[in-house]
């Protein structure tokens, strides 16, 4: 007769041959039937359209995780397959757990935030207010991304005389937010600007990583300069945004909060000017119904002379505040012709009516030098008045055409 075995030496051996013949694995799925025992284990079946796998993962193991896993989530487990005898089931005995794409990245983001948030980084009482009237501007971020583009653009036609330092930064990939740091504290250390715009264009969570490190996020609350960031699109939200003083939704939305348009203060400025004359003369002329009532009543006609006299010396002092407020206007009406004549001659559409030209390549690029571009090469030359398209035969190199080379002279970096 043939040996009988028992469940539990069935289950034993069962148990046995898939725990040697199976090594530790990954197994992918979907969380599901998730449960935080009191014990401090956790169990729940991973599972995807064709089957599902119990998994128990231990306290000793799951108290190394980032995030608590909860169902519906997408992840990875690793671990050993097993048996529990008391049911007979395989399960896996997961001993790592990772949420798969960028749920992880998401997770760590909002844990970053958290913490963060509980140590006051992100308080409003923390946030300065942006200088009115910037001088110069710090800028780090990537020198050929269309982000210091877009900001150069909106600076440069909301306030022409702003002076722009940009100090080049990677802005994504390994050591970008290292690089970030380094060049608010760089910024901060000459503290040759006034307001700093730190950020880039749009990407996918993982290219704005470097403005959701922790080393980024400090950096921007210690600048000694206000800082907006402007990272991303609208929808983007980083954790460098919650730090920064003021938010921009974009980089050119970050152009326009850090410096006003020129235009539009002059308006301002006129109209500030005109309200103080008109409150001004309003003002002298109530204290001179004011005298004349006084003169009238009956308790001060004996010293009708000195009432009136009293009045004439309110006609003068009248006169006087309108002719000031008059100077001033003029005063400032010539400040303000003399500026528009400096911006005017700042306007590189002046320089070109004078006979000169702007040469640029087949990529839009202001060539500077003949050696930019080589012989067969397309060159865009822009007149006062129209442009050229033009072919490059040969080269005239400093020197050759018998003008002296020019010294070269040092930019802001």
């Amino acid at each position: 007769m043939q040996q009988r075995l028992t469940v539990s030496e069935v289950t034993s051996l069962i148990k046995h041959c898939i725990e040697d013949a199976i090594a530790p694995l990954w197994v992918e799925g979907e969380i599901s039937n998730f449960v935080a025992h009191r014990s401090g284990h956790f169990y729940f079946s991973l599972k995807d359209a064709h089957a599902q796998l119990r998994c128990a993962m231990f306290r000793n193991a799951n108290q190394r995780l980032r995030f608590m896993p909860e169902d519906g989530m997408q992840c990875a487990a690793f671990g050993r397959a097993s048996v529990y005898a008391p049911s007979g089931q395989y399960q896996l005995i997961a001993e790592r757990l990772l949420p798969i794409g960028e749920g992880e990245l998401q997770l760590a983001f909002e844990a970053l935030k958290q913490r963060l948030a509980a140590e006051g980084l992100f308080d409003a009482a923390r946030k300065r207010p942006l200088p009115a009237f910037p001088e110069t501007i710090g800028v780090v971020t990537s020198p050929t991304g269309a982000a210091i583009r877009d900001i150069v653009k909106v600076l440069r036609r909301r306030w022409p005389p702003i002076r722009i330092i940009l100090r080049p930064s990677a802005v994504q990939g390994k050591g970008a937010s290292q690089d970030i740091a380094r060049g608010i504290e760089e910024l901060c250390r000459c503290d040759a600007a006034d307001l700093l715009i730190v950020g880039r264009g749009g990407g996918s969570l993982e290219d704005l990583w470097a403005f959701n490190e922790e080393i980024t996020a400090r950096a921007i609350a210690s600048s000694s300069i206000p800082v907006i960031s402007a990272v991303g699109h609208e929808i983007d939200t980083t954790i460098a945004d919650l730090a920064a003083d003021v938010r921009a939704p974009t980089p050119s939305a970050a152009a326009e909060i850090a410096v006003r348009d020129l235009p539009q203060t002059f308006a301002d400025l006129r109209h500030s000017l005109d309200r103080a004359a008109t409150a001004l003369t309003r003002r002298l002329s109530e204290y001179k119904l004011k005298l004349e009532a006084l003169g009238r009543s009956r308790g001060m006609q004996s010293p009708v002379d000195r009432l009136l006299q009293e009045g004439q010396h309110a006609d003068e002092l009248l006169l006087r505040g309108q002719r000031a407020v008059t100077q001033r206007l003029v005063a400032t009406q010539d400040r303000l012709t003399a500026l528009g004549a400096r911006i005017e001659a700042l306007n590189p559409t002046a320089v070109l009516e004078r006979g000169f030209a702007l040469a640029f390549d087949s990529a839009g690029r202001l060539l500077h030098a003949a050696g930019d571009v080589a012989d067969g090469d397309e060159v865009r030359l822009q007149l006062g008045r129209g442009a050229l398209l033009c072919r490059v035969e040969s080269h005239l190199l400093p020197g050759q055409d018998g003008e002296t080379q020019p010294e070269t002279q040092g930019t802001d970096r």
